[in-house]
């Protein structure tokens, strides 16, 4: 019940100061599993870049396994990671990547990303983290770049396999469609783009009408629904027609479809957000 009235007393606040007192709230309740566990010590403070709460460790090694198993992750690949915060996917590659194999990992949080250099940077050099200075309401409100006007810190046909868990679940179908068309320029032929988002149908949304979802999304504009009509940003579910389109139309192709997570009853994966898994074509002909 506190966490309850914690997070409605926060959501009042704008999107900066709530997620600095959210970061600060998590990295409270942490502390007892911080204690008990010698693993969890070292995990980055939520205070200096709030990408939810759980253990940092035990995510990253779940992502690793669904990039193994769904993106065809092996250890010779190279990975471009959207939005990759503190480390949370990085930390584990430190030790399944070869060397040089090729890792990027890009953030439009300054603080995370000099976490990121300072934790794993020196323990794989050819790790490399880039801050995009993009602008995103809820994360970034002063950034200089627009999402859609980002260039990926990537060159062309340069990437294996990419993955953005928990970015498109903040963004516009405008800005998603960039992002597409962006990985679609850095993955070689042939690889693989998991991303998660919240995927909305008809079905589901009779699921949210009727409280069986975890987050509250209320109607919103083109079929989109979100949790906070005054910062969008917060959380934002597409209609799963829409996302699919978008990917489309940049030249990738969903051959599995999407893997229902754990927001909204039935899953088909052991994930919060619904799953999905791009490929660029081998061939482009």
């Amino acid at each position: 019940m506190a966490s309850i009235i914690f997070r409605r007393a926060v959501s009042l606040f704008p999107p900066a100061v709530r997620r600095a007192a959210s970061g600060a709230y998590l990295d409270l309740v942490s502390l007892p599993a911080r204690v008990a566990n010698p693993d969890r010590r070292q995990e980055p403070w939520q205070t200096i870049h709030n990408v939810g709460g759980g253990d940092f460790a035990a995510a990253g090694r779940e992502n690793l396994e669904l990039l193994k198993t769904y993106a065809g992750l092996t250890t010779s690949s190279s990975v471009l990671d959207i939005g990759c915060g503190t480390g949370r996917m990085a930390a584990p590659l430190v030790d399944f990547l070869d060397p040089n194999a090729g890792y990027v990992g890009f953030d439009i949080s300054r603080s995370a990303i000099e976490t990121c250099k300072r934790r794993i940077g020196s323990k794989r050099t050819d790790f490399r983290f880039v801050h995009v200075d993009v602008r995103n309401r809820e994360y970034r409100s002063s950034g200089a770049i627009e999402e859609t006007e980002l260039t990926f810190p990537v060159a062309d046909n340069q990437i294996d396999v990419a993955l953005a868990t928990s970015v498109f679940s903040h963004m516009t179908l405008e800005s998603i469609g960039h992002y597409l068309a962006e990985t679609h320029r850095v993955l070689k032929p042939g690889g693989r783009f998991m991303f998660t988002a919240f995927a909305l149908t008809d079905q589901r949304e009779a699921g949210i009408q009727a409280g069986r979802a975890a987050l509250d999304f209320k109607p919103w504009k083109d079929g989109s629904m979100v949790v906070d009509p005054n910062s969008p940003e917060r959380a934002i579910a597409h209609r799963l027609e829409a996302l699919e389109a978008a990917v489309s139309t940049v030249g990738l192709r969903l051959p599995d479809g999407v893997r229902y997570g754990g927001w909204l009853p039935p899953t088909a994966y052991p994930g919060g957000q619904d799953l999905f898994v791009a490929v660029k074509p081998a061939s482009q002909a």
